[in-house]
């Protein structure tokens, strides 16, 4: 037999295997009704009747791991990823855009089952691919449909993540899964001007429109101008919170190379009329950098990974400390745990941290004897003042582990309204600082997190959540926060080790990205149902899930990592503070590696109680600043512009003589400037 018989038998088997190319001739027939019938009608017969397709994120197992998932055949995988991504383009034709997005979490969450049915357990970082073309055909038109949604949406970073992680990932993959066919989705002119943005991309910001209420947002970034404003107060690294609509920061650096601070500060929310200095961290032999301070009952306590435990007093605003004690279990042991102490060096930094109900939880980091981040979930009970360890290791095992979440540092976190669960995001591995330091797992990159993870404080178990909706691409080092005012959780900017960006006309090319873009999640409603219910068909359109939503914004702080974002408990006002980025990534003085902010923000959002009223959008899209750059008042481009010299003091920029000659009547009449 030849081997172009061979070929064709083959495809002729894999033909009634994977029924969804029916589906596919008939799309492309322009037979969109039959296709989706077909695709919908196949999806079924391979679930189930009683299986929910596609799953809604917290509602009965609410997970991404799905037990039928993992015990699917290769074959029928494939075959359900081709309805989902079927049945995802056949929404878009028809502009529902959310229905079709939740077919193509679907297919990605088909695949990650794959890794939970692997032989042994595996670490994000691997990947991992059957020896099926098919399911690599999938994977990447899933990829590729996605990618296409969310550029429409303003969402470049998302957009571009999807491309290069699908296409990297088949890099050394066999012959076989290098057809033309799968070649056409891997879509290399795309990446090439997707490479090329940054995210948010100043191009876009002031065109961007509200296209899906259900996906996206507005928001409105206001820079704050503070009286008696110190110079000492760029910085990164720095622990904050805010206390009685007080801002607080602590410690940091001001560059790479230092200065390292110590002092201790406080902005009145109110008055903003300027930072009070308050009695400096007490112990001399300590580097205040990447804590955090977490306040419960008016103290402020800092975690440094020593038995003492210290504290800040916010009412008589003196430092104290309390002893804390740990006893190890057999299991504590099992999981890496000698000499009497979960933290090896007694050292703690780069963690989550939350508090509820008198309780201290804190999940990974860096400790005495690891670069790349542990997954150690340590509660302290502040009442007792006895530490518990809840899941995870000291050190990261040779294997993975599908319990809990990986090894990591820089995560966000926050607990739900009710304090019923814990909820980790994202964070980054940082194989890089392995590598250096000679630790197992070690590599030349880092490798970010694209994870939602959230504990169980009943059941005390982990489940890995679904992302739905229009969620912000992976990334370590963001501003996060959750606001109990408006039950929702806010992310702003980051950093990604892994995802490039270009920029042809500079001649500059760099293996990492720095983020500016917002997104709002909305948590589960803790009303919702125990239990899924099958779907009716392939519409998502009426189904209430967790789910974000960009906030597009006109304007936007400059791209950074290493900024917080906090939520005022009393007025529901949100505030950005501090963060550095690189300095050829973001121009600035050439002498410095890396920049720091000091600059305080506020972010509005379109959302009842969200501070919304009265912004003028049309304005903002024309004056509003965008990163480190302003937009010409008349032609919309983005640069070092000069700012207007009239009496106006400077609410407009203009980019050349003939842009301010074409736009001073508006511009006058628009801000009551003169000459």
């Amino acid at each position: 037999m030849n081997a172009d018989i061979a070929q064709r038998l083959q495809d002729m088997a894999e033909q009634r295997l994977i029924s969804s190319r029916e589906g596919d001739t008939l799309f492309e027939a322009g037979k969109f009704d039959s296709a989706k019938k077909l695709y919908w009608e196949q999806a079924i017969k391979i679930v189930g009747s009683n299986h929910r397709i596609p799953a809604i994120a917290d509602v009965g197992d609410g997970g991404e791991r799905i037990e039928l998932y993992i015990k699917l055949g290769p074959y029928q995988r494939a075959n359900l990823m081709g309805c989902c991504t079927g049945l995802a383009r056949c929404l878009v034709r028809e502009g529902d855009i959310d229905s079709a997005l939740a077919w193509l979490d679907e297919a990605g969450s088909l695949y990650k089952n794959s890794y939970f049915a692997s032989e042994k357990p595996l670490y994000d970082w691997i990947d991992y691919n059957l020896d099926l073309p098919e399911l690599t055909y999938q994977r990447l038109r899933a990829c590729s449909i996605s990618s296409d949604i969310f550029l429409s949406l303003g969402n470049t970073g998302a957009a571009m993540q999807r491309l290069w992680n699908a296409n990297s990932s088949t890099l050394g993959l066999p012959p076989a899964h290098h057809t033309p066919r799968i070649r056409t989705k891997k879509d290399r002119e795309k990446i090439a001007t997707l490479i090329t943005l940054r995210h948010p991309d100043p191009s876009l910001t002031s065109s961007l429109t509200l296209k899906d209420p259900s996906l996206q947002v507005r928001g409105s970034w206001l820079k704050l101008h503070i009286k008696n404003q110190l110079r000492t107060l760029s910085r990164f690294s720095f622990a904050t919170f805010i206390w009685n609509s007080h801002l607080y920061i602590a410690g940091g650096q001001k560059d790479s190379l230092g200065p390292f601070y110590r002092d201790f500060l406080c902005l009145d929310l109110v008055k903003l009329d300027g930072w009070r200095a308050l009695p400096d961290y007490p112990r001399l032999a300590a580097v205040f950098l990447n804590w955090d301070m977490v306040v419960h009952e008016d103290k402020a306590y800092l975690v440094t990974g020593k038995p003492r435990v210290d504290f800040f007093d916010l009412k008589t605003e003196k430092w104290g400390f309390i002893t804390t004690t740990y006893k190890a279990t057999p299991e504590d042991k099992k999981a890496g745990v000698v000499g009497g102490w979960p933290y090896p060096g007694q050292q703690l930094s780069s963690s989550a941290q939350q508090v509820t109900k008198g309780k201290l939880l804190i999940f990974g980091g860096i400790h005495g004897m690891t670069n790349i981040g542990c997954n150690l979930f340590m509660e302290l009970d502040l009442k007792t003042k006895v530490w518990r360890r809840l899941s995870g290791y000291v050190m990261p095992p040779p294997d993975g582990d599908y319990s809990c979440p990986g090894p990591r540092k820089s995560a966000s976190s926050w607990v739900s309204r009710d304090a019923n669960r814990f909820y980790l995001l994202y964070g980054q591995c940082d194989r890089n600082g392995a590598s250096l330091k000679g630790e197992p797992h070690g590599a030349s990159d880092a490798f970010p997190f694209e994870d939602m993870w959230s504990w169980d404080l009943t059941t005390e178990k982990w489940r890995r959540e679904r992302r739905a909706g229009n969620p912000p691409s992976c990334r370590s080092e963001m501003a996060c926060t959750y606001n109990s005012k408006l039950d929702k959780v806010f992310v702003f900017g980051g950093y990604s080790p892994s995802i490039p960006t270009s920029f042809p006309t500079k001649n500059q090319e760099f293996h990492f990205s720095y983020y500016a873009d917002t997104f709002m999640f909305s948590p589960p409603d803790p009303a919702s149902p125990t239990a899924m219910v099958p779907s009716t068909g392939p519409s998502q359109k009426n189904v209430k899930a967790p789910k974000w939503k960009q906030v597009l914004t006109r304007g936007f702080p400059t791209y950074r990592c290493q900024a917080r974002l906090m939520s005022d408990s009393i007025t529901g006002k949100m505030y950005l503070y501090g963060g550095y980025t690189n300095s050829d990534y973001v121009p600035s003085r050439k002498s410095y590696i890396s920049r720091s902010f000091g600059d305080v923000w506020q972010l509005r959002v379109d959302e009842p109680g969200g501070y919304f009223e009265g912004i003028n959008l049309d304005e903002e899209a024309r004056t509003a600043k965008v990163g480190p750059w302003q937009r010409c008042f008349n032609c919309g481009d983005s640069g070092p512009w000069k700012k207007c010299g009239g009496a106006c003091k400077g609410q407009a920029f203009f980019c050349g003589s003939e842009c301010l000659k074409d736009g001073w009547k508006e511009h006058k009449k628009m801000h009551k400037c003169h000459k």
